[in-house]
């Protein structure tokens, strides 16, 4: 538990108990933290998206928008969590079992609400499991010792049944993490809406050449769906991030500029 997170005012203490209690009687999801209220804490990410059970994430540092990334290309993945609050009880009874001293905010005779940064609901078939992720940049602490907050964490978590991980990464910086960001942001603007004529078009074009052109770049195929169908100059790119965000189509995310690929390169599937 950062140093800022133990400062906090009794009434803000009481509103967000009142909100957490709250959206536990509706079953609903109540995030703990808000961009907001890490205004100091590196760089804040709030994002739209399908899996999101708050209709949106509050991502507070690139680490977290990494680790998202990760959960939301998952296919096991269904619904993700963010900035889920501990009960305090079970904390606390987790810190006593593991023999550790619980933390107390400063200046108010209250303990801590410890909070995840991301909990995965995963599902195969019929089967439904939570993961609960704590993410740390791979800048902050030694690699493989959890912080006595962590230990607590972790002990609260896995008494619930629920695995728990520790995930360190290296912000946005990884290939693999940018090109994710790129088929995000297209998917994610399709998101509640149905796909323009033109749109369906490319896309149906662009499978087409994939199909036929294993020797062609993708930004050639892409090039070509533009100039075949009449349409704007970078629809086929963008038809491309639109099927690799609904998985139709993948490819090797840890390569430099997936439009440099062959075509023999991208494998199809279905949804």
């Amino acid at each position: 538990m950062t140093t800022d997170a133990l400062r906090i005012r009794k009434g803000t203490l009481a509103r967000k108990l009142k909100e957490q209690a709250s959206a536990k009687e509706k079953g609903s999801h109540q995030r703990w933290l808000h961009t907001r209220d890490r205004p100091g804490a590196g760089i804040t990410t709030r994002l739209v998206c399908d899996k999101a059970a708050g209709g949106e994430l509050h991502l507070l540092s690139e680490a977290e928008h990494a680790e998202f990334l990760e959960g939301w290309y998952r296919r096991d993945v269904k619904v993700i969590y963010d900035q889920v609050a501990l009960d305090r009880d079970k904390t606390r009874r987790a810190a006593a079992s593991i023999n550790v001293a619980h933390p107390f905010y400063r200046h108010l005779d209250e303990p801590s609400v410890f909070s995840t940064a991301l909990v995965y609901l995963t599902g195969q078939g019929v089967t439904l499991n939570r993961e609960a992720r704590s993410i740390r940049s791979t800048r902050s602490g030694k690699n493989g010792e959890l912080t006595r907050s962590q230990l607590i964490e972790k002990k609260a978590w896995e008494d619930d049944g629920v695995s728990y991980f520790v995930v360190k990464a290296n912000g946005m910086h990884a290939r693999r993490s940018k090109n994710l960001a790129w088929i995000f942001r297209a998917h994610n603007d399709t998101i509640g809406r149905d796909l323009s004529d033109v749109e369906m078009g490319a896309q149906r074009e662009l499978l087409r050449l994939f199909r036929l052109r294993k020797e062609m770049r993708v930004i050639d195929a892409c090039g070509l769906a533009d100039r075949t169908l009449h349409l704007s100059v970078g629809s086929g790119v963008r038809a491309f991030r639109q099927l690799a965000g609904a998985r139709q189509l993948t490819f090797d995310l840890d390569v430099s500029d997936p439009l440099e690929l062959r075509v023999a390169e991208i494998s199809r599937s279905r949804r």
